[in-house]
C-alpha cells in the first residue's frame, strides 16, 4: 500500500461511481478504432475492442502518471473479458462486442447471496448520500480535518471541487482543508474511505463519499457539505452553521 506506483493507484472496478449497479460507464464505439466491424452483427474484433478500452480508459479516468496496459482478452459469456493492469495491480473488465458499453466488474447473479454481507447492511448513510463512520473523528492541530480527492480530467471532481473550495473557505478557522486536487498526498485517507474512485471527499473522517453531489444542485451540495461540516465544528462559525440548522438535525 505504501509503495509509490500504489498509492497512486485508482482501482478499475470502482471508477464508474455515478451508478450504483454493475453497468458503469458508457464510451462511444469510436470510429478510428482499427478495422471495420462485421456489417451484418456491428461486432469488433477482441483486439479493437480491448485497444478501445485501454485508450479510454489511459485517456478519460486515470490521474496523472497512472497508465493502463492491456494483458490478455478473450471472449467469455457473449461479452469480451479484458484483463489490464494499472500500475502493479492486474484487473479483470467485460466490455460488450460492439465496444460500446464497458463492465468494470462482473457478478455472478446467479451464485450471488440472497443475503447482504454483514458489513454491507451496518453501513449507514446520511444527508448528501454520506456514508457515516464509526471512526473517532480525525483532527490536524485540534481541528476536524477535512479531505477532497480528484483530478482535473474527471468532469465530476471539476463540478464539486469549486464547491468544496468555496464551503471550506467559510472555515478557515474551524477546520484543517486538504484540497487534494491532482495530488498524492494523504493517500492513507484515500485508501481507507475512498478504495479509488474519484472525487471522494472525507469529512472528519465520520462522513466520506465517492462521487459528486450534483444531482443535488450547486446549492444543495453546498448546504449539505456546510451542515455536515457544522456538525464537526460544535456550530461554529455560528452565523454559517445557524443558515443550515434544519439540515444539521438530520444529521
Amino acid at each position: 500500500m505504501m509503495e509509490k506506483l500504489k498509492t497512486y493507484l485508482i482501482p478499475l472496478t470502482i471508477l464508474f461511481v455515478s451508478l450504483v449497479i454493475a453497468v458503469a460507464l458508457f464510451f462511444v464505439n469510436q470510429k478510428e478504432a482499427q478495422g471495420p466491424a462485421s456489417e451484418s452483427t456491428g461486432i469488433l474484433s477482441s483486439q479493437q475492442v480491448a485497444q478501445m478500452a485501454i485508450d479510454y480508459i489511459n485517456q478519460n479516468l486515470l490521474t496523472q502518471g497512472l497508465i493502463a496496459s492491456l494483458v490478455d482478452v478473450k471472449e467469455e459469456n457473449g461479452v469480451y473479458k479484458i484483463h489490464l493492469k494499472i500500475g502493479e495491480e492486474e484487473y479483470d473488465s467485460y466490455v460488450t462486442k460492439d465496444g460500446k458499453i464497458l463492465f468494470p466488474e462482473g457478478y455472478d447473479l446467479e451464485g450471488a447471496s440472497e443475503t447482504q454481507p454483514e458489513s454491507q447492511e451496518e453501513q449507514v448513510y446520511t444527508i448528501g448520500n454520506f456514508l457515516v463512520s464509526k471512526d473517532e473523528t480525525c483532527k490536524e492541530n485540534e481541528k476536524p480535518a477535512i479531505y477532497f480527492f480528484g483530478s482535473e480530467g474527471c468532469p465530476h471532481c471539476q463540478w464539486e471541487h469549486p464547491i468544496v473550495e468555496d464551503v471550506t473557505g467559510k472555515f478557515e478557522e474551524q477546520i484543517s482543508f486538504h484540497n487534494n486536487m491532482d495530488s498524492g498526498e494523504d493517500m492513507d485517507i484515500f485508501k481507507k474511505y475512498s478504495s479509488g474512485g474519484i472525487p471522494t471527499l472525507v469529512l472528519g473522517c465520520k462522513y466520506s463519499r465517492v462521487g459528486s453531489g450534483a444531482r443535488l444542485g450547486e446549492e444543495g451540495e453546498e448546504e449539505v457539505l456546510t451542515a455536515l461540516i457544522c456538525s464537526l465544528t460544535g456550530g461554529q462559525p455560528a452565523d454559517i452553521c445557524n443558515e443550515v440548522r434544519s439540515l444539521i438535525d438530520q444529521i
